[in-house]
C-alpha cells in the first residue's frame, strides 16, 4: 500500500502548489495524473476480488489515463496546448489491443506487454516531441529521465515476462513478479519525476516573482527596478563610443484625456502605446514605464539614426491609432532621442533625451527631437 500512498501524497502536493500558483495550469494535470496512478495501483491490489473482465476495463484504463494526463501536463507546461488527438489515438490502440488479446486471442502475457510498452511509447513520444522546447538543464534532466524510464519499462517487461511467461495467469497476476516489479518501478519513477517537477515548478514560481517585481502591472513594461537589472546585465566590455541609444516618449496632452474621458480611457491609451512601442522594438530592446504616461526605450547597439527611425515609426503608428470612446481629441506622442555611450551612466543619456523631449513638446508636440552626442560630453563636464 506504500505505492498508492506515494502517488496520493504527490497528487496532493501538486494540487496545493496549483492553489497558490494557478497560472501554472500544468499543475492540475500532474495532480490528476498522480491521483489516477494511485487509483490504478489500488485497483491492482484489489484485482483478485474483481471479475477479470471488470478488472481489465477498470484498472488498465486508469493506467492509460495516468500516462495521458502526465503527457498532457508536459505539453501544457512547455507549449500551452495538448495534442489530444495524438494521445487519444495512442490510448485507443492500447485499449483495442487489450480487448483483442482478451476476447479474440486470450494471452495475458501479451496484454501485459501491450500495457507497459504502450505507456512507454506515449511517454517517449512526449519527451521527443518537446525536445525543442526543453532548453534549461532541469528540462534536459526531465527529458532524459522520461526517455530512460520509457526504455526501462519495455526492457523490464521483456525480461520479467521471459522469466515467468509460462506461469503467469489471471489468478496469480497480482502477486506475480511482473506486477510487483511494476509497483516498485512506478514508485521509484514517481519519486524521481515528482522531485524534478517540483524543482522545475519552483524555478518557474521564482522566475514569475522576479518578472512581477520588475514589470509594470498595467502595461507589462519594465519598471525602474527592471531597468536597473537589465542595464546591469548588458555587456560592459563594449567600447566607450556611442554604443547604445535611449528614447524617451510621452503621450501628448494626456491630462486632458484623463479629465475628459476618465482614467479607464487613459489606461487604455497607455496600454495601446506600450503595445505599439513593444511591437516596433527590436529583439534585445527593452521598454520601461518611466512614469505616468512617459516611457523609456533602451536600444543596445543602436545609433541615434536608428533610434530616431524607431521613434518616427512609433509616432506615426500611434497617431494613426484609434481609441475606443475618444473621438474629438487627437492622441499623439512626442519623443526625445539621445546617444548612450557605454562608458557613461544611463542617467546622463536619460537627462539628455528628456531635454530633447522637452524641445519636441515646446516645438508643437507629435514630433521627434534628437540630442546629439556632443551634448552628452558637455553635460558630463558641466
Amino acid at each position: 500500500m506504500i505505492s498508492p500512498l506515494i502517488f496520493l501524497v504527490f497528487s496532493l502536493g501538486f494540487a496545493l502548489l496549483w492553489h497558490y500558483a494557478r497560472y501554472i495550469r500544468a499543475l492540475r494535470l500532474f495532480s490528476l495524473s498522480y491521483f489516477l496512478g494511485a487509483c490504478a495501483m489500488m485497483g491492482d491490489f484489489l484485482r483478485n476480488a474483481m471479475d477479470p473482465v471488470v478488472a481489465i476495463y477498470i484498472i488498465n484504463p486508469l493506467y492509460v489515463a495516468t500516462s495521458v494526463t502526465f503527457c498532457a501536463g508536459l505539453f501544457t507546461f512547455y507549449r500551452g496546448g495538448v495534442p489530444w488527438r495524438a494521445l487519444a489515438a495512442q490510448s485507443a490502440v492500447i485499449l483495442l489491443a487489450l480487448s483483442w488479446f482478451k476476447f479474440v486471442q486470450e494471452d495475458i502475457v501479451i496484454r501485459t506487454m501491450v500495457m507497459n510498452a504502450g505507456a512507454a511509447v506515449m511517454l517517449g513520444y512526449a519527451a521527443i516531441e518537446l525536445r525543442r522546447d526543453m532548453h534549461r538543464l532541469v528540462d534536459r534532466i526531465l527529458q532524459a529521465f522520461v526517455l530512460i524510464y520509457s526504455f526501462h519499462m519495455i526492457l523490464r517487461t521483456l525480461v520479467v515476462l521471459w522469466y515467468e511467461h509460462q506461469t503467469l495467469t489471471e489468478a496469480n497476476y497480482a502477486d506475480s513478479v511482473a506486477a510487483l516489479s511494476l509497483y516498485f518501478a512506478l514508485s521509484i519513477a514517481a519519486l524521481a519525476l515528482a522531485g524534478i517537477l517540483f524543482v522545475m515548478f519552483g524555478m518557474e514560481i521564482v522566475s514569475n516573482l522576479t518578472r512581477t517585481s520588475w514589470t509594470d502591472p498595467l502595461t507589462g513594461a519594465l519598471n525602474r527596478r527592471g531597468l536597473d537589472a537589465r542595464v546591469a546585465a548588458l555587456p560592459t566590455e563594449m567600447p566607450g563610443t556611442a554604443a547604445h541609444a535611449v528614447v524617451l516618449a510621452d503621450i501628448d496632452r494626456f491630462k486632458k484625456i484623463n479629465d475628459q474621458y476618465g482614467h479607464e480611457a487613459g489606461d487604455r491609451v497607455i496600454t495601446q502605446f506600450a503595445r505599439i512601442l513593444t511591437c516596433a522594438a527590436r529583439e534585445g530592446d527593452f521598454i520601461v514605464r518611466w512614469g505616468g504616461e512617459e516611457f523609456m526605450v533602451v536600444m543596445p547597439g543602436a545609433d541615434v539614426a536608428m533610434a530616431r527611425l524607431f521613434a518616427e515609426t512609433v509616432r506615426a503608428g500611434f497617431e494613426a491609432q484609434r481609441h475606443d470612446g475618444i473621438t474629438d481629441v487627437a492622441v499623439t506622442a512626442s519623443f526625445g532621442v539621445a546617444a548612450w555611450p557605454a562608458s557613461r551612466p544611463i542617467a546622463d543619456s536619460a537627462h539628455l533625451a528628456d531635454r530633447a523631449l522637452y524641445r519636441a513638446k515646446r516645438g508643437g508636440r507629435n514630433r521627434v527631437c534628437v540630442q546629439g552626442e556632443s551634448d552628452l560630453h558637455s553635460a558630463a563636464v558641466a
